[in-house]
């Protein structure tokens, strides 16, 4: 499985975006996924207007990525309505999202507990 990961802080925060980089990069490795990309940012969670989240949303377009791994599901957007918009697109185009905090795995609108 190809992976792509999504980190985000609120404030310009390098130490707590390589922690989540470390956790993702981490997982995916331990699940055999490759890994294609890596995006993170610093930005609020109240727009999906973010260029990090829009990099990811190409390669997903593309057809480069088979799962979208974030450290939680509030790294997307902080509400559920814009949240559930962005993850309606990576269902559309296949893509599963997976948050490790949550344990969680999200494909075609299915939310899947997982072990880590």
């Amino acid at each position: 499985m190809k992976a792509y990961f999504y980190c985000r802080v609120a404030h310009d925060d390098s130490f707590s975006l390589e922690r989540q980089a470390e956790e993702l990069r981490r997982y995916a490795e331990q699940a055999g996924y490759t890994i294609v990309g890596a995006a993170a940012e610093h930005g609020s969670g109240m727009t999906l207007d973010r260029p990090a989240l829009q990099e990811v949303m190409e390669a997903v377009l593309a057809g480069k990525v088979d799962v979208v791994l974030i450290s939680s599901l509030d790294r997307i957007g902080r509400d559920w309505g814009m949240t559930k918009q962005y993850i309606d697109l990576l269902t559309e185009h296949k893509v599963k999202l997976l948050c490790l905090r949550e344990r969680v795995s999200i494909d075609s609108s299915n939310f899947s507990p997982f072990s880590t």
